[in-house]
């Protein structure tokens, strides 16, 4: 099983990063994590992006273990962990783009705006509505009676619709949407960089009242992870 889920953490750690624009290959992850080689033309930023990431899987894993509960507390500790130490780009009123240093841990007090596959500025929650709204949606993912890959698929959606930090929402996101798949029991899933037009495609969709395919995403990646369990078994 250790085997496995160093796997998961460096399919997990790629793929996550990838989608947000990390240039590291699957190997050079790999690499990394496990040997702490680096490569030529990569920045500190990408390692450090990779290191934090990977440092948030194993603390996920003890926060399953110690059985604590999911909530606000604990998903400002997890982007803390996530985002020590990294810079991101803030899209301003103008549309200018400045490079400012994250403040890890702490909901947002600015808009922050990203620039959506389709090259348009989307806006999301004004930041004096977020403790509101996390406070909603930690309720909610504590109270719901929903199928468990249902409620970690609304959750990521929910999350990333909030999206209450300067920067490192999709990963945040992706992280809780795991915490509580494992903590039911279930595999964490592995949104490929290679479906990143479907991943977001599926969430504005979402945003549009309508979750169904983002849900049956998260199915058909649950599926391959029990199918990538069962293969490593066969190998044995």
């Amino acid at each position: 099983m250790e085997a496995i889920d160093e796997k998961f953490k460096i399919d997990w750690t790629y793929n996550s990063n990838a989608i947000e624009g990390n240039t590291l290959t699957l190997q050079e992850t790999s690499f990394f994590l496990q040997h702490g080689l680096t490569s030529k033309g990569k920045t500190l930023q990408e390692y450090l992006e990779v290191q934090n990431h990977a440092e948030a899987i194993d603390w996920i894993k003890d926060i399953i273990k110690d059985k604590r509960a999911l909530t606000e507390g604990l998903i400002k500790e997890l982007h803390a962990l996530l985002m020590k130490g990294i810079q991101y780009i803030w899209v301003g009123p103008r549309e200018n783009r400045v490079q400012k240093e994250i403040t890890p841990g702490k909901y947002k007090t600015q808009p922050n705006h990203v620039i959506t596959i389709n090259g348009h500025i989307h806006k999301y929650c004004e930041p004096i509505k977020v403790p509101e709204k996390m406070g909603k949606l930690v309720n909610f993912i504590n109270n719901s009676g929903r199928h468990p890959i249902e409620l970690a698929a609304i959750a990521h959606h929910q999350l990333a619709a909030i999206h209450p930090f300067d920067d490192g929402n999709g990963r945040v996101a992706r992280l809780v949407m795991n915490l509580i798949l494992m903590q039911k029991g279930y595999l964490p899933v592995v949104i490929k960089k290679e479906k990143r037009e479907e991943y977001y495609r599926t969430l504005m969709k979402a945003d549009e009242g309508d979750i169904s395919d983002f849900i049956d995403l998260v199915v058909k990646e649950e599926i391959n992870s029990l199918q990538l369990i069962i293969n490593v078994i066969k190998q044995q």
